[in-house]
């Protein structure tokens, strides 16, 4: 008899146990099962926030830069072999909503130059230091005939004379800013903008030059524009350069028939800026020049400043006077001609000639002739996803004055880019 009962207590000891693993082991995978069943799979998530909707873009440029700068301090000739990789992202627009993201690597294949602040000092300047960073990324908003972005963004106005993105530096320049732009009224845009810091061509962030960016675009007609705006720099106690500094000025341009026409005016203090120019279009050719006035003067009140613009694709290319952005007490003018032509399809030529001469007598004591220069340019399209550039600056000192602050200079460039 007790072995009987021994037996029927160890059968319901067993039944007891399997029980309870039945309940426990469901019991917790089905709080497991409950806490994630409201959670979206990653492809669902994707395509609910229209990211499968936007555009990925990405560029490889490899380039090869030569300058040979006839330096009183004996520096080598530059032979920079260079490449820039951007990647870049476009969500979709959602309620209004968009976002932008630009990556970018500029990495050198050899150390053969220099650069403001690093480098092979043995060698001439090539201003494009090994640099990551997000060059662009911003959140941006477009409803009530508005646009608005906040974060960094490339910040282009008037021809990019004051403020610009130095696009021909493989770094290029962007601004941490907020921008609005509103076309309510009729063939009036209106642009605001306050930028807190500078993503700079030398890859460092200037956080000493803050702007308020006003400017004000009116078509007068379907091929003629005017604008006026007002640039207002707050440089920080620790910045060069005046710690107030304001700009106004008007632009007009457009394009009547064959003839294209610029003009610009501005004003800094008891500084001036102008410039004129105009191009004729004849068959394949265009030909074309201009003035640009820069005023100089002993005092920082005479000498006008190009801000923060693009001052290669004004003064020559082989960047002999990239002073003009802080002032130079020599001024600047600028007499140039140009022409351009595409004499096959697809293959664009141009020529510029500049001569350039002081406006008033720089810091030690020299008025007249800088010099002048040659420049020329080739690009071809190889295939629809690639092409390639060739450009060349070529800049005679005038005299031998040591108070002429230029050096003869020859720059070459050569560059392909692949997007896709």
């Amino acid at each position: 008899m007790k072995y009987v009962l021994l037996a029927a207590l160890l059968v319901s000891v067993g039944a007891y146990a399997d029980d309870a693993a039945k309940v426990q082991e469901p019991a917790e995978a089905k709080v497991e099962e409950n806490s994630h069943q409201n959670w979206p799979t990653l492809d669902t998530w994707f395509k609910t926030n229209n990211l499968n909707a936007g555009t990925l873009t990405a560029e490889l440029l490899v380039g090869y830069e030569h300058s040979d700068l006839d330096d009183p301090g004996g520096s080598k000739d530059a032979n920079a072999f260079l490449t820039r990789t951007r990647v870049n992202y476009q969500t979709a627009n959602h309620e209004g909503f968009d976002a932008r993201i630009q990556a970018q690597y500029v990495g050198p294949i050899n150390d053969h130059y220099s650069y403001p602040g690093g480098g092979n000092a043995k060698y001439d300047v090539v201003a494009d230091p090994e640099n990551f960073r997000l060059h662009q990324a911003y959140l941006g908003y477009a409803g009530y005939d508005s646009k608005a972005r906040v974060g960094a963004q490339e910040i282009i106005l008037d021809d990019a004379r004051f403020i610009g993105n130095v696009g021909w530096r493989l770094n290029a320049q962007s601004f941490n800013a907020a921008s609005v732009q509103n076309e309510s009224i009729e063939n009036l845009k209106l642009h605001y903008a306050y930028t807190e810091s500078i993503n700079t061509i030398l890859g460092t962030i200037n956080h000493e030059r803050r702007y308020h960016l006003l400017n004000a675009e009116y078509n007068l007609n379907e091929s003629n524009k005017a604008s006026a705006f007002t640039y207002l720099q707050r440089n920080t106690s620790s910045g060069t350069g005046p710690n107030k500094l304001d700009t106004f000025g008007l632009r007009a341009w457009g394009k009547n028939d064959a003839i294209s026409h610029q003009a610009m005016v501005a004003l800094q203090r008891d500084a001036f800026y102008g410039h004129v120019s105009g191009d004729l279009n004849v068959d394949v050719a265009t030909i074309g020049g201009g003035v640009e006035y820069i005023s100089g003067g002993s005092s920082s009140h005479d000498q006008f400043q190009t801000l923060d613009g693009t001052a290669h694709k004004f003064n020559g290319w082989a960047d002999q006077f990239l002073g003009t952005g802080g002032g130079l007490s020599g001024g600047l003018l600028d007499i140039y001609g140009q022409v351009s032509a595409t004499p096959v399809e697809k293959l664009k030529l141009m020529g510029v000639v500049h001569y350039f001469s002081t406006t008033d007598k720089n810091a030690a004591g020299y008025e007249g002739a800088y010099g002048y220069e040659i420049d020329a340019l080739a690009k071809y399209p190889i295939c629809k996803n690639f092409d390639m550039l060739a450009k060349v600056a070529y800049y005679i000192k005038d005299g031998d004055s040591t108070r002429n602050p230029t050096l003869d200079e020859t720059v070459f460039w050569l560059r392909g880019t692949l997007s896709f």
